[in-house]
């Protein structure tokens, strides 16, 4: 996923002038834009700190970003979350709001904030403004980087899966690495689509997709290639592989829902193969994961099959 966002300088300038916005219109020591991805917050960019990236659970935003609210801090001091964080008794860091950035279709994709060594009063008023920064700063992430992704999921699509995929084996080919594709596909998932509606069946999907994204590499690619259909293009063998299909089916099984009142999970099929000799993309590759992904349906489903 980070890939995608390595872009040129040029593209980040227009969040320089939203953190910029913030530090001026909030009277703020530091205001950032970032990214949430795999555990990690990623700042496109961000004034009054010099940072690239933090894990999550060591930022103030992993409060607006586990609550999926816009959040205020006007003492950090009065909350038993941070009361005793190093943000607080160490760097001095006393006011903190934020809020949840999100695409079009409601994805959430990062965080903006402000933040203070002094702690101070937020009114109504300047959160909507914030908000109203959250908007033009998700516009911005979806206008520049996210129109090679799917919409609901974060993924890629097929066509721009194909084109990291291709550029992955370059690179695993110059370190003499083998590339292995995984192809899944959620078990009966017209049942949950046809008994709970297709806004079910889009929870069941995006949160499939999050599952895969914190049981991978940041360097492994991502697609959803049709419907409830994804694949996966990853560096190392087809036994390696098989014991990352094997970890993310065993993260689907522990998801839980609860639609209409009635708790449900979902399973997943996985099919497994890798790149041979002289193939140097992962079309191929992908066709043989997709038969083993069927075998794995006609076994019983639930299960990872490795294409011989």
């Amino acid at each position: 996923m980070l890939k995608a966002f390595q872009t040129e300088r040029n593209r980040d300038e227009a969040f320089d002038r939203i953190t910029a916005l913030v530090k001026d219109i909030f009277n703020v020591d530091i205001a950032a834009v970032s990214l949430i991805d795999g555990g990690r917050q990623l700042f496109r960019s961000i004034q009054g700190l010099d940072l690239k990236e933090i894990p999550l659970e060591a930022s103030f935003c992993r409060s607006t970003w586990c609550e999926q609210t816009p959040v205020v801090m006007q003492d950090t001091k009065d909350h038993d979350e941070f009361a005793d964080h190093d943000l607080v008794t160490k760097m001095g860091l006393r006011f903190y709001a934020g809020v949840v950035l999100r695409t079009s279709e409601g994805l959430p994709i990062g965080t903006i904030c402000a933040i203070d060594h002094a702690p101070r009063i937020f009114t109504e008023r300047e959160l909507r403004v914030l908000e109203n920064l959250a908007l033009i700063a998700s516009s911005e992430f979806e206008l520049r980087e996210f129109a090679h992704r799917d919409a609901l999921t974060g993924a890629y699509t097929r066509r721009h899966f194909m084109q990291e995929s291709a550029r992955l084996y370059e690179i695993a080919a110059r370190k003499s690495l083998q590339v292995s594709v995984i192809m899944l596909d959620v078990d009966h998932f017209k049942s949950v689509n046809d008994q709970f509606g297709h806004a079910s069946g889009d929870e069941v999907l995006r949160s499939l997709a999050a599952a895969c994204r914190a049981n991978l590499r940041d360097y492994d690619v991502v697609g959803r290639i049709g419907g409830e259909e994804f694949a996966i293009a990853l560096e190392g063998s087809p036994q390696q592989a098989a014991r990352t299909a094997e970890r993310l089916r065993r993260a689907i099984s522990r998801l839980q829902f609860t639609f209409d009142d009635a708790p449900m999970h979902v399973t997943a099929s996985f099919g497994v193969a890798s790149l041979q000799k002289g193939e140097r993309d992962v079309a191929a590759a992908l066709a043989r994961a997709d038969k083993a992904l069927y075998k794995a349906k006609a076994d019983g489903r639930d299960r990872v099959v490795v294409s011989e």
